[in-house]
């Protein structure tokens, strides 16, 4: 079994009421699975499962369907959506 960092960003962290959480996988890992064991561990998860809520692994934008190898992953990131100007 491996931990693997997860970090939340700008108002989706101020939602959660927490900046980071460390969880441990046991082999490749989809995010929505990772979604499911934080709606397990964090006190108010609601936020995370909001629409637009965006997902990175290593900086790379990520889906709900991409694996994480914890062997390899250092950092999964969740945040709201990114807007330009």
């Amino acid at each position: 079994m491996s931990q693997v960092k997860v970090v939340f960003f700008a108002s989706l962290k101020e939602s959660l009421g927490v900046s980071d959480a460390v969880i441990d996988l046991q082999g490749p890992t989809s995010i929505e699975e990772i979604k499911q064991k934080l709606n397990a561990s964090l006190e108010n998860p609601d936020p995370l499962f909001e629409e637009g809520i965006q997902c990175s692994i290593d900086y790379e934008f990520a889906r709900d369907s991409s694996k994480v190898d914890p062997e390899t992953v250092r950092e999964i990131a969740f945040f709201p959506p990114v807007t330009g100007g």
